[in-house]
């Protein structure tokens, strides 16, 4: 192969590279600032909701929606929770609903779903965490 030849294709494959890599970083911006949306006026206020619902009925949990997440925490074990978190490393991204219990003192069991594959994390209603969040809870109360 010829060094000119050679060199045009390296080169091209860079632009390449570069272009797919700003790219990548503007979808990831625009990911973050839809997700940052999500939080406060979707996934927030049906944490708040789910918990004051599940403290009425006597459970103790707890809604934790600091800056950038939305969580469901128990009182007394750290490693049981249902949390909407950001997954970045799929194209494009998208919201995860993870739930964690622990059984017995040394096992944690994490379940992930996608919420609402497909839809662009700027189109999450809340009752798109509903088939994630019902089940999450009745796991997280049965503990």
């Amino acid at each position: 192969m010829e060094v000119a030849e050679l060199r045009q294709q390296i080169l091209r494959e860079i632009d390449r590279a570069r272009v797919e890599a700003g790219e990548r970083r503007k979808n990831a911006d625009s990911a973050h600032a839809a997700y940052a949306k999500f939080i406060v006026e979707v996934a927030g206020p049906l944490v708040v909701q789910t918990v004051n619902i599940l403290r009425a009925e006597g459970l103790t949990l707890q809604a934790q929606t600091p800056a950038g997440a939305a969580r469901i925490a128990a009182d007394m074990a750290a490693d049981d929770f249902i949390e909407f978190v950001l997954d970045t490393s799929v194209r494009p991204p998208r919201v995860l609903g993870r739930s964690s219990l622990s059984i017995g003192r040394h096992n944690v069991v994490v379940d992930e779903m996608p919420i609402a594959p497909g839809t662009p994390i700027a189109n999450l209603q809340d009752s798109d965490l509903l088939p994630f969040l019902v089940p999450a809870v009745g796991r997280l109360a049965a503990r």
